[in-house]
């Protein structure tokens, strides 16, 4: 919980403060084709001001809010494969592994990144 902050304010920024403005990233595979054993509830997404894609996990989201999420609530729905497919080249410059979901390679990137700016914004 200790990059939420850094996560759910740029991602908050970027929805001008409503989540009701994302795209909910419906994943429909069941079973993970990532071998996950817990299926994941989808994700929240938005662009930032330079267009890369910002991702929230719906349950992070719900966690750090206490609201519930209903993807018929949010600006409109998109399959997962839909949103890797036209964000194919973003996801193979920006993920590690193609054996592993690529939308939490780009959580867990966003995290590491917020992790440093926060440790650059503390002074010694």
């Amino acid at each position: 919980m200790k990059q939420q902050p850094c996560n759910l304010y740029s991602f908050l920024k970027a929805v001008r403060g409503n989540w009701h403005n994302s795209i909910f990233l419906n994943c429909s595979h069941n079973p993970c084709p990532y071998g996950q054993t817990k299926l994941c509830e989808g994700y929240l997404f938005a662009s930032n001001a330079d267009g890369s894609p910002l991702l929230m996990p719906v349950e992070r989201f719900q966690e750090a809010t206490g609201e519930s999420i209903s993807l018929e609530e949010c600006r409109s729905v998109l399959e997962i494969q839909a949103f890797e497919s036209a964000y194919s080249l973003y996801i193979e410059w920006h993920t590690l592994s193609p054996y592993d979901c690529p939308l939490k390679q780009l959580c867990q990137l966003s995290d590491v990144s917020c992790k440093a700016a926060s440790k650059d914004a503390i002074p010694p």
